[in-house]
């Protein structure tokens, strides 16, 4: 893969068709048959409620790999975009910290959190949908260190929104005439060393 496709820590950074299609597909069909259950919130924000599905276990804090335990998930498509991921798009050796999937729909408001503490660490965000429109609404942002909005990422098929793991970010709200799951696959990747020397530091945008 050319390297301008390939994921660099330190910078906010936005693929299209990264993912094989095929293997897209499957996420996309298994995200919509998964067993959601409800009630998952931001530590931040504790009365928010919304859907979530749990792969590979590790909380915010969590420093562990995951990788044997979505490796060992019922649902062996997970194990396969792990494998990817690391094979393909991230810094060779990356750990897996997190591995899950939220969704959101209308009146289930996003709220401005980070992943982590840590300043090297790194979150993959896969947007699982058919299509998207400017009027669904329900981007993710990601605030500077103002707290304005720094970046604004739309939903659309076979998207993914990477970026470091401690920045302010929030999935904004979805218009009411969204009727459907807004289906995010996040993926939170670690340092094997954890002393910041781990990522190339290039900057993409």
């Amino acid at each position: 893969m050319d390297s301008s496709r390939k994921i660099h820590y330190g910078s906010i950074q936005v693929f299209d068709d990264v993912v094989p299609l095929d293997l897209y597909r499957k996420l996309f069909i298994v995200a919509h048959r998964i067993p959601w259950q409800y009630g998952w919130n931001t530590p931040s924000n504790p009365s928010n409620r919304y859907w979530h599905f749990e792969v590979g276990g590790g909380g915010k804090q969590n420093f562990d790999d995951v990788s044997s335990v979505v490796a060992k998930h019922p649902i062996k498509i997970f194990a396969l975009y792990q494998d990817w991921l690391r094979e393909s798009l991230v810094p060779k050796g990356s750990k897996i910290l997190r591995f899950y999937l939220n969704a959101h729909t209308f009146g289930t408001d996003g709220w401005p959190h980070t992943d982590t503490d840590r300043s090297d660490e790194l979150t993959t965000v896969l947007y699982l949908t058919q299509e998207w429109k400017p009027e669904w609404c329900g981007e993710t942002v990601i605030f500077d260190g103002r707290g304005d909005i720094e970046a604004a990422v739309m939903p659309r098929p076979n998207r993914l929104l990477a970026f470091p793991s401690d920045r302010l970010h929030s999935p904004r709200p979805l218009s009411k005439v969204f009727e459907g799951l807004r289906i995010v696959l996040v993926v939170k990747m670690g340092p094997v060393d954890g002393d910041g020397t781990f990522f190339e530091r290039k900057s993409m945008v």
